[in-house]
């Protein structure tokens, strides 16, 4: 559930059931364990797959260390880095920089690999991009509710 002291986004259930399934084809097609949807304040909007408990401290984490990294774009000459890659011994972690500035998080194994993952979450940024946007467009009409 998002706080509104932290966010100026409105949730509609419609909305996050539309994202939810868009991340649930993303996690089809690249077998990935798990996907988190981050909004930018660090809240988690939406998961698949794996459940996790730490479901709270991975999405500030994810936010924090993205962050970081807007740091050393800047450092670097950069405007931005728009996509963040950590790999580990069994898992790995791919970042994605939506338009409206959330992140979508893909956790995978070595059942894929990097360059599938990039790709089709490229391809679904768009479409969770155009359904994030569809949401504030009801928080202007006064459609929105909070979850």
């Amino acid at each position: 559930m998002l706080n509104p002291q932290l966010s100026s986004m409105v949730i509609t259930s419609e909305g996050i059931q539309r994202i939810t399934e868009l991340l649930n084809e993303l996690q089809s097609e690249t077998n990935a364990k798990g996907i988190l949807l981050v909004e930018k304040s660090g809240q988690h909007l939406a998961l698949v797959g794996e459940e996790s408990p730490h479901v709270m401290a991975l999405s500030a984490l994810v936010v924090g260390a993205f962050s970081s990294t807007r740091e050393i774009a800047r450092l670097l000459g950069e405007a931005e880095f728009k996509t963040m890659f950590q790999q580990g011994n069994k898992l790995n972690i791919f970042i994605s920089l939506l338009d409206s500035q959330d992140l979508i998080t893909v956790i995978f194994d070595e059942r894929t690999t990097l360059g599938m993952i990039k790709l089709k979450t490229q391809q679904m940024a768009a479409r969770i991009s155009e359904e994030i946007k569809n949401m504030s467009s009801a928080q202007g009409q006064g459609q929105g509710q909070w979850r």
